[in-house]
């Protein structure tokens, strides 16, 4: 799902076996646009269309047939988004792959699902997006059941049957291991994370790379799975709005870093179980609001 993962991946194992990267965000100057309509409109409407996609799952975005509506973290941030700009938020179900297409033809304001930095910035989709504020930083995480202590790093799953998602960061990372390694790791790929899951849990799969959300939640849900080892290849998950907007842009900017400030952000993630590896994303009243460095300090091979 994340191609922009696959050159992190390549990069951070392409340099070695035990690679540490220390990465900071220095504050640059911000281009200037001339303001346009595109918040004014949204204002007037009284709603803001967020694409969405709820086959993503949790703790991401997805269905609650409880609520009968759509949960998830990422809905509790485009939720606090639209309170502090005082309309509702409306957010629409749209496959993934779909959801530059909707957004470029107006049929949304802006995307929020899972969309990593950068990721659209290439092939047909570059120059026609721009990009806010992060509102968390991802990496990939290794889920092994709780009997299978002896997997703790990538590097002990030489041998071992590891399910990764199709096109996603974990298979970047599996992939490119192999590629430099003879396909030393015994890698199975699936769009099916649900069948993947159980067959971890019936001994069929040793281990899975999966996103941090997406690990913590079958955690959350699996008392015999825990995850071990370093974050890998950590990137930030932004909005995405049409490159005109500038005017939107700016309101959910100013938003996100006042979510960030107030502590808001951290209670969101907090009640999905993902604040403790925000390092950087911790509120604070001194930062600038330019400072949104999520990117932290890590060790892809340990």
């Amino acid at each position: 799902m994340f191609k922009f993962a696959h050159k992190l991946a390549g990069l951070a194992i392409y340099t070695g076996l035990c690679l540490g990267i220390a990465s900071t965000i220095s504050p640059t100057t911000s281009p200037v646009f001339a303001e346009d309509s595109s918040l004014g409109i949204v204002m007037r409407r009284g709603h803001l269309r967020v694409g969405i996609d709820a086959a993503i799952g949790g703790p991401y975005m997805f269905w609650n047939a409880k609520t009968q509506f759509y949960d998830g973290f990422e809905l509790e941030i485009i939720q606090e988004i639209a309170a502090r700009l005082n309309i509702e938020p409306r957010p629409i179900n749209i496959p993934w792959a779909n959801q530059p297409e909707n957004l470029a033809s107006r049929q949304v304001d802006i995307l929020l699902s899972a969309r990593e930095e950068g990721a659209l910035e290439t092939g047909e989709t570059k120059g026609k997006f721009i990009e806010t504020v992060p509102y968390y930083r991802n990496t990939q995480r290794l889920l092994i059941r709780s009997d299978g202590t002896q997997i703790k790093s990538l590097r002990d799953m030489i041998g071992k049957r590891v399910g990764v998602v199709a096109n996603s960061g974990g298979a970047a990372i599996a992939e490119t291991y192999n590629k430099n390694r003879g396909n030393a790791i015994r890698l199975f790929s699936s769009r099916d994370l649900d069948r993947m899951v159980i067959q971890l849990r019936d001994r069929q799969l040793d281990a899975m790379i999966l996103d941090e959300p997406v690990a913590v939640w079958q955690v959350r849900n699996n008392p015999n799975f825990t995850i071990v080892g370093e974050p890998l290849i950590p990137i930030r998950l932004v909005a995405i709005v049409n490159k005109d907007d500038v005017s939107l842009k700016k309101a959910i900017d100013k938003a996100l870093t006042e979510m960030r400030q107030e502590g808001k952000l951290e209670q969101i993630l907090k009640r999905w179980n993902l604040w403790e590896s925000q390092k950087t994303l911790k509120s604070t009243k001194v930062l600038p609001a330019t400072v949104l460095a999520i990117i932290t300090p890590y060790s892809v091979y340990q």
